[in-house]
């Protein structure tokens, strides 16, 4: 009974998305209406992104696929429809003569007793098809169909059974989900990934078909190891015989070199018009010291993310850090940035690894060594590296864990072209993996999204990255939300964990990505300090915890969280600071909250935020509720059944 009802209401909901689609935009942009479409194999609901042209975008329509526990697939991409008729005849020629009057068609060589009619449009086509079917001589007609087609191979290279992390043999899970990715025929083709630190190896033989010179910056000193190991990570050429493969072994890879904040921002602002991904597997030292960005720095990335890739903005990808337990990420300027992503680790047990730091600026996690193995790559050919031959074993860190996540933002990218860098940050967030699900820092916060401390939103999935990538409608305008300066002028009590509460009231809204907290406090030793902000929904965010740090203040340091990601700002927010040792004291001086995200509807079913319920919602819901991701449980009771489905199907019906 209940397999048979959610056929039902998936029927309805393609039934509503017919109704309503007019005009509303479609998967990737357009007109999109969900059209039943004849096929050999009967009726099909397809998605079809423009139904009045002669060649349309498609995506299936999964109600039929209901698996036993009753979850639907989201829609198939790579589907596509022409205005084209195709009529199987069913006797001679002639007995189709009237069928066919005034239709024309033509032979189809190879393929007696076929005819194909050019229609014009794909919904006329739809239209002459279903007239044609029983009638005289017509055996069977249906729309000309594409259905997505993908080279089934992985990687030949010698060594590829070596890179677990980008497919596990002995636990499948603990991967990227490369596989799956690379099935859908994506390998980062025309996407180039910038390895941002010290020049690597750019004539290695694993690495130099995939050379970008035009991308690169000019440096004179020797390649580096490291940079040499993350490049083939994010990118090493794919069956050539050699060594292994990347995890974008289609992509480009380009250098930009790091040094001085001045070196650091020419880097960041090197030709991204040409550079669509910036990885760095490099930061301040990992000592739980607060460091600083210049602002120079600052400026670059900031510029970069803004007006690169034609204005959708440079991916910054950032290794978390190898502070383990002694350092957060939050103390990283760098990798805690709302411009960037901070990738930390999980090892091949699909647990953390023992260096991999905490914070709520981790944004994902990907694979690297940590638990009982290590990874793969490319070294320095011909001098001293992490090894003697061309290749290394050894190679780990949350630095080879962000040219992983590079790799797979690389597949997105050709997925979907469009992508800005918001949206990529809105993808990783919707398609991150729940890794080592019983660890207990896993909470979920007010939109449903599970988040930790450890792990982000979790780990990052090819495979699901680049299926949401190529529906994704993307994010809506930024907007920001700032409260006033908050003054507080009191002396911060000595060794009392109850420290000092303020609240601030927003009454402004939107749809929360990132919250920002403009600190400026006075103390002899910060490292006594424990700060934590509190959302309207309950969601806290650790942002500093008490360890062996002398600086002296927090002048104007931003801490930036992402734990509240879709939450609504409007609320009372609150700020604990608490001095967790003796001897040493300060003040606080004041403060301030700055939210970035969405405006528009704030409908539980307005998927996409662009305060619309249509047939994008329609869409992103059903692939969330097929893999009974958070986002699709719409009535809270922490499972994705049926009962969220009819909540859909009120929303939808209703316009939220």
């Amino acid at each position: 009974m209940r397999a048979w009802m959610l056929l039902a209401a998936a029927g309805m909901l393609a039934a509503c998305a017919q109704a309503r689609a007019d005009g509303a935009a479609g998967p990737v942009g357009g007109p999109a209406q969900t059209l039943e479409i004849p096929t050999p194999r009967g009726e099909q609901w397809l998605i079809v992104s423009a139904p009045d042209e002669a060649v349309s975008g498609a995506w299936r329509v999964n109600s039929d696929l209901a698996d036993k526990a009753g979850r639907v697939p989201g829609p198939t991409a790579g589907y596509a429809v022409s205005g084209r008729v195709v009529v199987q005849l069913a006797g001679p020629d002639g007995s189709a003569r009237g069928a066919l009057a005034g239709l024309g068609g033509r032979r189809v060589n190879g393929a007696p007793g076929f005819r194909v009619i050019e229609a014009g449009s794909v919904r006329a086509a739809a239209q002459v098809a279903r007239r044609l079917r029983g009638m005289p001589g017509v055996a069977d007609a249906y729309v000309e169909l594409w259905r997505p087609m993908v080279q089934r191979t992985l990687p030949t290279d010698p060594f590829f059974f070596r890179q677990w992390h980008l497919r596990n043999g002995a636990l499948p899970i603990a991967d990227a989900n490369l596989e799956a990715a690379w099935a859908l025929g994506y390998t980062g083709a025309g996407v180039t990934i910038g390895i941002t630190e010290f020049g690597w190896q750019y004539d290695h033989p694993d690495l130099a078909a995939n050379f970008n010179p035009e991308a690169t910056q000019e440096w004179l000193d020797a390649p580096d190891a490291h940079a040499t190991a993350c490049a083939g990570v994010a990118g090493a050429v794919a069956d050539n015989g050699l060594g292994g493969a990347g995890a974008a072994h289609g992509a480009k890879l380009s250098a930009q070199v790091t040094g001085s904040d001045v070196d650091n921002a020419a880097a960041f602002g090197f030709r991204n018009d040409l550079n669509d991904i910036k990885n760095n597997s490099w930061g301040p030292p990992d000592t739980g010291f607060i460091a600083f960005m210049s602002p120079i720095e600052l400026a670059a990335i900031r510029d970069a993310v803004l007006t690169g890739r034609d204005g959708r903005g440079v991916v910054f990808v950032w290794a978390a850090g190898n502070g383990g337990t002694r350092d957060r990420v939050e103390y990283d300027p760098y990798a805690s940035s709302r411009y960037t992503i901070a990738v930390g680790a999980v090892g091949d047990q699909d647990r953390r690894a023992s260096y991999n730091e905490s914070g709520s600026s981790m944004f994902v996690v990907a694979h690297s060594d940590g638990n009982t193995r290590k990874i793969y790559t490319t070294d320095l050919v011909g001098e001293e590296g992490y090894s003697t031959t061309d290749y290394t074993d050894i190679f780990g860190g949350t630095s080879s864990a962000a040219p992983l996540a590079a790799g797979c933002i690389a597949l997105a990218l050709q997925a979907n072209p469009q992508l800005t860098w918001r949206d990529v940050q809105h993808l990783l967030v919707h398609s991150a993996r729940k890794c080592d699900p019983t660890q207990a820092a896993w909470a979920v916060n007010g939109a449903g999204h599970d988040i930790n401390y450890n792990y982000g939103f979790g780990a990052v999935d090819a495979g699901a990255l680049v299926t949401l990538a190529q529906a994704w409608p993307g994010a809506g305008p930024e907007a920001e939300v700032a409260t006033a300066v908050q003054p507080v002028a009191m002396t911060i009590p000595d060794n009392q964990p109850a420290g000092i509460t303020r609240s601030v009231s927003v009454p402004d809204d939107l749809v929360i990505e990132s919250v920002e907290l403009v600190l400026n406090v006075t103390h002899a030793y910060v490292g006594d300090l424990r700060i934590v902000l509190t959302g309207p929904s309950g969601t806290q965010s650790i942002l500093a915890e008490q360890r062996a740090d002398p600086t002296d203040h927090y002048n104007g340091y931003v801490f930036t969280t992402f734990r509240h990601w879709d939450e609504h700002a409007a609320g009372e927010w609150t700020v604990n600071i608490s001095d967790r040792a003796a001897v040493t004291t300060g003040t606080w001086n004041d403060w301030k909250l700055v939210f970035h995200g969405t405006r528009g509807s704030f409908c539980r079913a307005d998927y996409n935020h662009d305060g619309v319920v249509d047939g994008e919602d329609y869409t992103l819901f059903l692939g969330y509720y097929g893999t009974g991701a958070a986002e699709a449980d719409l009535n809270g009771d922490g499972e994705v059944d049926f009962g969220d489905y009819l909540d859909f199907l009120n929303l939808y019906d209703g316009g939220c």
